[in-house]
């Protein structure tokens, strides 16, 4: 369901490329009711000094419908999506993967400069 333009599958994981040059690599797990999208922000050492970022992320999730943002158990930021798969067309799953990696991305890039995910 993820085989469109632009997007290169490799596994569980998909890896989404932009017009900019950029891509970003988001994985899709499967449950029995819904399609889970994640992906890696930035790792620590990359946010390390970034000042204020909970609240930042905090106040993102708040207004946020699509795509939310945490910290894991290694205290990486993470990116998630998911998506019901009752009714679900390929075009609606590849919209939430495209989108969970292009706010991964967006993300990364205000906070570390660069496109390391």
């Amino acid at each position: 369901m993820c085989a469109a333009t632009r997007m290169e599958i490799h596994g569980d994981e998909v890896v989404v490329q932009f017009e900019n040059a950029r891509e970003h690599r988001v994985r899709v797990v499967e449950t029995p009711d819904t399609f889970e999208i994640h992906a890696i922000v930035a790792r620590v050492a990359a946010i390390r000094d970034v000042a204020d970022l909970k609240p930042r992320i905090w106040r993102h999730n708040r207004a946020s419908q699509l795509v939310s943002f945490r910290f894991d158990a290694r205290g990486r930021l993470t990116a998630q999506g998911w998506v019901p798969k009752a009714g679900l067309t390929p075009e609606e799953l590849q919209l939430i993967v495209r989108r969970v990696a292009a706010e991964s991305d967006r993300l990364e890039f205000i906070l570390t400069g660069k496109d390391l995910e």
